[in-house]
């Protein structure tokens, strides 16, 4: 388990993260839900921001500063 826990302490310690899985999105230490509907979610993040286009987009778990996204990821970009 220490490999895991270097890893996570790695990750956490990064001003932000995102994770692209087949069907999910994991977004650690963002700022704000601007906007949320089944085709499109704004996150804002320190210095961006995340706009996610899809379908049957939905938050399955939220936290402080973590969210994970379920959903067909059809895009994703950065505004400045």
């Amino acid at each position: 388990m220490q490999i895991r826990d270097n890893l996570k302490n790695f990750l956490y310690d990064q001003e932000y993260y995102i994770d692209l899985y087949q069907d999910y999105i994991h977004l650690y230490d963002y700022e704000k839900l601007v906007s949320l509907s089944s085709t499109s979610i704004e996150i804002k993040f320190k210095s961006f921001l995340l706009k996610v286009k899809g379908q049957n987009l939905r938050i399955k778990n939220m936290d402080k500063k973590e969210m994970l996204i379920k959903g067909l990821i059809e895009e994703m970009r950065l505004y400045r």
